[in-house]
């Protein structure tokens, strides 16, 4: 599989703590020509989403210290330049399938925190207008890792405690109210580039994978298996399938809760996650993965960057 990737037309973006500090990184998709996108050493840079033609990244950006820190979300181009902020106190960002409008979800406090689900409220950026439009849902809260599916009629993301669900995994109407629970255990979804299949966090140890219908009024999921199993304490997380389908990129390391944040976890986005690292896994077969980086530097949060050229095709 490693072979495939050397030639693999598209690369990998992703967040890291090499030096201290957090960065965007983005590498070849066999891992290799790692080259840091922001360099900020006064900013941490999060939870990189490439837009669909690869020419730019939306992105979450931790700035601010102590009691004025503020998670706000950015537009750059994908060499990293023209950065541009589009929301204050936002996080969890999403390309529309057109690449013309991007989603996010609302903070719920003004005070910062690293509570991945400490949300409220989804919204819509219109990249033409620079203009904002909230979700005609006033009720949706406590969403994470929101994924605008292709087609564009629907999101998915994870609910942790809000709209009546304890935890579960959420087929979203992007123009109306439905919300429908996709009955997945797990977390941190992703739906391939043919609408046709999600991949999750099953449980804290498995890349989970499944047929999804989101044709019907009431979507649904069926087929559920696991294209990665790991064994405690090793986490599996962050999925993010390939633009053709083919693979699935993920981060995989250590169960370890942070000793000076309260018990928060290294999956969330920032929170440091040593010996953490990025692989990639075929989608049809079980188990058949390679490791990417090897530094274990809380490496996390992968997203595949096209060319422009690829894109068009």
């Amino acid at each position: 599989m490693l072979t495939a990737l050397q030639r693999y037309p598209a690369r990998l973006v992703y967040e890291s703590n090499r030096s201290g500090n957090w960065d965007l990184w983005v590498m070849n998709a066999d891992g290799s020509n790692p080259v840091n996108l922001t360099n900020t050493p006064d900013v941490d840079e999060l939870y990189p989403k490439p837009s669909p033609d690869g020419t730019r990244i939306c992105f979450e950006a931790d700035e601010g210290k102590g009691s004025a820190r503020v998670r706000n979300i950015y537009l750059m181009n994908s060499d990293g330049s023209g950065r541009v902020k589009i929301a204050d106190n936002a996080r969890d960002p999403s390309w529309s399938p057109d690449g013309k409008s991007i989603a996010y979800l609302g903070g719920e406090f003004p005070r910062f925190t690293y509570q991945d689900f400490a949300t409220k409220g989804l919204y819509i950026y219109d990249l033409k207008t620079g203009s904002t439009r909230q979700h005609p849902n006033h009720k949706l809260h406590h969403l994470y890792y929101l994924k605008w599916a292709p087609g564009g009629k629907w999101f998915v993301a994870t609910v942790h405690g809000g709209m009546g669900f304890q935890h579960t995994i959420l087929a979203i109407q992007a123009d109306g109210h439905s919300v429908v629970d996709l009955k997945l255990e797990g977390c941190r979804p992703d739906v391939s580039p043919d609408g046709k299949h999600i991949a999750w966090g099953h449980g804290d140890f498995c890349a989970g994978v499944a047929d999804l219908n989101l044709s019907v009024p009431w979507p649904r999921a069926t087929n559920i298996h696991n294209a990665v199993e790991s064994t405690k304490p090793v986490e599996t997380y962050h999925m993010c399938w390939s633009p053709d389908g083919r693979y699935i990129a993920f981060s995989r390391g250590p169960q370890l809760a942070h000793p000076n944040l309260r018990g928060l976890l290294p999956e969330f986005p920032g929170v440091e996650a040593p010996g953490w690292n990025i692989a990639v896994c075929d989608a049809q077969q079980r188990n058949h993965w390679v490791e990417l980086t090897h530094d274990g530097k809380s490496n996390k949060q992968p997203g595949w960057l096209v060319t422009p050229k690829e894109a068009r095709k």
